[in-house]
């Protein structure tokens, strides 16, 4: 590092001798986490309807449990990231994380990739769609930033799933390119024909489209053992 950089650190540093310079890490995630927080203050932000729930919104534990994926995520510098649809009403919903479960979380599945991170759930509930992802992600060597195109719970009258309309979509695409820029050279694969469509819109490269394995986990499996492994 040139002099006149290291004397511009000088006295703001990582301890007392002002030597910030030798850890850029930490000045990294200082602004990192300056980007994760403002994320998760656009989905509180967001104003639920009749026909969205707002869990972030509604739970500080979500919220949290999603800035510490993304903190682990930091440290782990993932190449991949798959785009889903939306949250599940047994999955995402319950933990604020993207293609997880209560169960998952429980049963330490996510601990493979992020062991020192304590992500907190309720209850023990389990998601079929999130159970077939993390048995094809376990396998990796590390874990693919997990996102979706609507990023709050899109449901019906019974209060169950139901596909994010194009209103839902175009409002999620600047979260979405949020997270793609928290996460720099990250290669977009996507999950379903609604992430699929909202890629295309974004203007996002892709390389790769996966079948959503709520109806498809066979193909799902198939797919991703193709492209990852």
């Amino acid at each position: 590092m040139a002099d006149r950089e290291r004397k511009r650190v000088k006295g703001e540093g990582y301890s007392e001798k002002g030597d910030a310079w030798l850890h850029p890490e930490v000045a990294e995630e200082g602004i990192f986490d300056e980007k994760a927080r403002a994320i998760v203050e656009r989905l509180v932000a967001k104003q639920a309807s009749s026909n969205v729930t707002n869990f972030y919104a509604e739970s500080n534990v979500k919220q949290a449990n999603l800035l510490k994926y993304f903190h682990a995520l930091f440290w782990l510098k993932p190449e991949w990231m798959l785009v889903g649809e939306a949250p599940g009403v047994h999955g995402c919903l319950k933990t604020g994380i993207p293609f997880t479960s209560e169960k998952l979380i429980k049963e330490g599945h996510l601990d493979c990739f992020f062991p020192g991170t304590r992500f907190v759930v309720e209850g023990n509930k389990g998601e079929s769609s999130a159970t077939v992802v993390w048995g094809s992600v376990s396998r990796l060597s590390k874990p693919p930033v997990m996102w979706n195109a609507f990023p709050l719970h899109p449901r019906n009258a019974d209060g169950g799933n139901r596909p994010p309309s194009r209103d839902e979509i175009e409002w999620g695409l600047a979260v979405l390119q949020d997270v793609l820029d928290l996460f720099p050279g990250v290669r977009v694969v996507t999950v379903g024909r609604k992430a699929e469509a909202a890629c295309k819109l974004l203007r996002v490269k892709t390389e790769g489209h996966l079948f959503h394995p709520s109806h498809h986990a066979k193909q799902f499996r198939e797919q991703f053992a193709a492209l990852f492994l």
